[in-house]
Parts: structure tokens; C-alpha cells; sequence
């Protein structure tokens, strides 16, 4: 027996199929694909703990600087972080924006919504927008 015997790779030719051109394409379209699934999500969403209200005019929504967000159970969050009522004023003070952007939990009553709002009563520097769902 001789040593070629065993090696038939040397008689044989190997061809290469023309599928294995598609793989860089393939690896492009997957980079591509989570590049765009991450990218969409740096949009920062309002608390998942808030039920926005429904509402049949709808303006389109501009990034914000400023977000207010109001929970059923009384709690605030200014841009992620919880505050109190007495601490908004003081905090907004420090920002450069004037535009905030006001979400409040459907549930809220308007006795809460009145009292967030009263901070900002006598101070024409602040436009307030008040962010809802549309109606379906």
C-alpha cells in the first residue's frame, strides 16, 4: 500500500460552492440588524408605572430636556430621579431649558396636577407640555 492511497484529498480537486461568498454578506446584514436594534432604543421612554391618558389631538413630540413625570401615588421623578414637590422649583432653577415635559399617570387626580402646576403659576419662563396617548 502506498502513502497516496490514504490521502485522497491530493487526487481530488475541491471546488468551492458559491455560497461561501454570501457569508461576509451575510455577517454585514446581522451587524447591521443589532446595530439598528440598539439604536432605536436610546430614546428614553416615560416610567413604565405610568398609564399616560388618552387623548384625540395629538402634536408631534420633540426631544426635551426637562421631564417631568407624575405617579398615581404622589411621587415625581424630574429627569430620573425622584424629587419632591418643595424640590422641583429648585431644581428647574438650575436647568438651562425652559420646555418641560410633563408626563402624569392617568390616575392622577386633578387636585395633584393642580398643585405640580401651581409651581410654575407665576413664572412665564416655563412652557408646559402635557404629553397623552392618541385616541384610537
Amino acid at each position: 500500500m502506498k502513502m497516496n492511497d490514504f490521502n485522497l484529498m491530493d487526487n481530488e480537486r475541491v471546488t468551492s460552492s458559491s455560497d461561501d461568498n454570501m457569508i461576509p454578506l451575510i455577517n454585514i446584514v446581522f451587524l447591521l440588524l443589532i446595530f439598528f436594534m440598539v439604536a432605536g432604543q436610546i430614546k428614553a421612554q416615560p416610567d413604565k408605572e405610568i398609564s399616560l391618558p388618552v387623548s384625540s389631538e395629538l402634536e408631534n413630540a420633540h426631544a426635551e430636556l426637562l421631564r417631568l413625570e407624575i405617579f398615581v401615588d404622589g411621587a415625581f421623578k424630574l429627569n430620573g430621579h425622584y424629587v419632591e414637590l418643595e424640590q422641583i422649583r429648585t431644581q428647574l432653577e438650575k436647568e438651562s431649558s425652559s420646555v418641560i415635559a410633563l408626563f402624569a399617570d392617568a390616575r392622577v387626580t386633578a387636585k395633584q396636577l393642580d398643585d405640580v402646576l401651581q409651581v410654575f403659576a407665576n413664572d412665564a419662563r416655563f412652557k408646559i407640555k402635557l404629553y397623552t396617548l392618541e385616541q384610537s
